[in-house]
């Protein structure tokens, strides 16, 4: 028993003893309770965590058309503290300003021209999707990466950049663009080849 870390509530009533308190100061670790709670919220099922997370995800993203379920998906394996999640998840409500420095990244190959070339082309292909899913979006950018003869990321980073304004985000390109919406993504993406050009 010594050796178990997480407990319910009457494992835990059966495994005390006042007999184990020791006389010493209790140490309080701050990254040890991140830890634990993290544990505890992935370890929820999944509409569980969406309950919980709704009034933090409400904080920063106002706009109804945008699901919160969807949002908390994205969140559930990354998240350690519920409060820290509007600053998270605000973009989704408005896009931040950004630089455009951003859209550079040695791993995923890209630059501002690199960047700037997936954008434009890009856009017409997701314009003529019939279905707005993320099945659809996913089989379109991985799709036109191949016809393009670039590796995904070469497409998909650009694309995250400008939908998110973020370096860092919950979910990938295909997650936000289903979650943002056909109308919202498309204007982003142009606001990104805007910023690109400018």
């Amino acid at each position: 028993m010594a050796e178990q870390e997480f407990f319910s509530l009457p494992e835990l009533v059966k495994a005390f003893d006042i007999r184990g308190i020791s006389k010493s100061p209790a140490i309080f670790d701050l990254a040890k309770l991140d830890y634990f709670n993290a544990t505890y919220l992935r370890a929820l099922d999944a509409p569980a965590f969406a309950r919980v997370a709704e009034p933090y995800i409400r904080r920063a993203v106002k706009n109804p058309a945008i699901s919160a379920a969807d949002i908390a998906a994205l969140l559930q394996a990354r998240c350690e503290k519920l409060t820290d999640i509007p600053e998270k998840v605000d973009f989704f409500d408005a896009l931040p300003p950004y630089d455009a420095s951003l859209f550079t990244n040695q791993k995923s190959k890209t630059d501002s021209a690199v960047s700037l070339s997936m954008l434009e082309q890009v856009s017409p292909v997701l314009s003529a999707l019939p279905a707005w899913t993320t099945e659809a979006i996913h089989d379109a950018l991985i799709g036109f990466a191949a016809q393009l003869g670039v590796k995904n990321a070469t497409l998909m980073w650009p694309v995250r950049i400008a939908v998110s304004g973020r370096l860092v985000t919950p979910g990938g390109a295909v997650e936000l663009c289903h979650i943002l919406g056909k109308e919202e993504t498309l204007r982003r993406l142009q606001t990104g080849i805007a910023l690109l050009k400018s």
